[in-house]
């Protein structure tokens, strides 16, 4: 498999996460897939489409869609590279190493958009709403315990932990802060990687964090978290928090036929997890696949971590990332004249949604 020079750097980051969740790193069952070769005829060429990842469970929809087969089923081999953060897909998806890749509205694509790097939004690839809350802003367990937290207000002055500044973490504390009557300003933002924003947690370091899974959940399994308000980012943001979308970048868009195709072998993908996760149907295979195709390999972690919202006809919750460009608008970190138009194209998800049908 094809490898880009920077494709790796995401390794040490993703299994440190593991090793908080105490996951095993034993290798997961091959999942099997589906032939779209005629029985007695040779298989005929697939297209290679590559796909940049964190190997995050929000890339459901592509471990699913080959596992099952959907993407061969359409023609399309999906080569799967990974990438520690979004800001990394930038230059592989404006060369077209990359068709394909996950990530947030972050700075890095808004100031690519304005220099003629067209990269489009095409799918939700992860959101966090009610019965998916997998971002979260949890308080030290003792704070909570003691009474000395008891809501939003109460966490003026305090050291608040963040992956980035200037990124979605911080915009999603700005806006569970407001609903305290709080600013930005009010606290103290400490960056740090999310492996480390447990053991901060943990010591005291730090008194508040936005923790995404598997971090998550190795925290409130080393009970340095407490019960806090698990819907209070999703609910800041009206209900649904748009964490992440899948682009696809100017030489797939182009090549309509193509990118159809991909979306709908993703969103058959989607609807498998969905499945699993909200229906509970094939739950077992579907954590086998997911073992094998990421980083967390204890299936127990399964059962303890908040899973990704992914949306089965692929819509992008627009409120959500209107309220993140205003913010960056607001502080300055965003001056220029990229608009959520600009970037979003939903038009290959309604067509895959179309020809799928509703998903019941």
């Amino acid at each position: 498999m094809q490898r880009l020079p920077r494709a790796l750097g995401s390794a040490l980051a993703i299994l440190a996460l593991v090793a908080l969740a105490g996951a095993a790193m034993g290798p997961g069952p091959a999942p099997a897939a589906a032939s779209a070769a005629p029985a007695n005829g040779p298989a005929p060429q697939l297209t290679t489409v590559r796909f940049g990842s964190p190997l995050a469970i929000s890339d459901a929809g592509v471990f699913f869609g080959r596992a099952r087969g959907f993407f061969q089923a359409q023609g399309i081999e999906v080569d799967i590279l990974p990438f520690q953060s979004g800001n990394d897909i930038i230059a592989p998806m404006a060369s077209g190493d990359l068709q394909v890749a996950g990530g947030g509205l972050s700075l890095a694509v808004l100031n690519a958009i304005d220099r003629g790097i067209r990269i489009r939004a095409v799918a939700d690839k992860g959101s966090s709403r009610p019965g998916f809350e997998f971002v979260q802003l949890p308080v030290r367990r003792d704070l909570l315990e003691s009474g000395t937290v008891r809501g939003v207000g109460d966490l003026r002055g305090r050291h608040v932990g963040v992956s980035t500044l200037r990124a979605s973490g911080e915009a999603i504390i700005a806006q569970v802060l407001a609903t305290g009557g709080l600013t930005i300003d009010d606290v103290d933002l400490v960056p740090m990687g999310y492996p480390d924003m447990v053991v901060a947690l943990g010591n005291q370091a730090i008194d508040a964090a936005v923790l995404i899974e598997p971090a998550l959940g190795a925290a409130y399994a080393r009970g340095v978290i407490g019960a806090w308000d698990p819907g209070m980012v999703s609910a800041a943001y009206g209900g649904n928090y748009q964490a992440a979308l899948l682009f696809f970048n100017e030489q797939l868009a182009g090549q309509p036929d193509l990118a159809r195709r991909f979306m709908t072998a993703y969103l058959q993908g989607v609807r498998v997890y969905n499945d699993a996760f909200q229906k509970g149907q094939g739950r077992d295979e579907a954590v086998r696949v997911l073992i094998d195709s990421t980083q967390i390999k204890d299936p127990a972690a399964y059962d303890q971590m908040q899973m990704a919202a992914l949306d089965p006809d692929g819509q992008i919750y627009r409120p959500s990332l209107e309220t993140e460009l205003a913010y960056h608008r607001a502080r300055g970190y965003y001056t220029g004249g990229a608009t959520l138009d600009s970037l979003l194209d939903p038009s290959f998800a309604q067509a895959a949604a179309q020809q799928l049908g509703p998903y019941r």
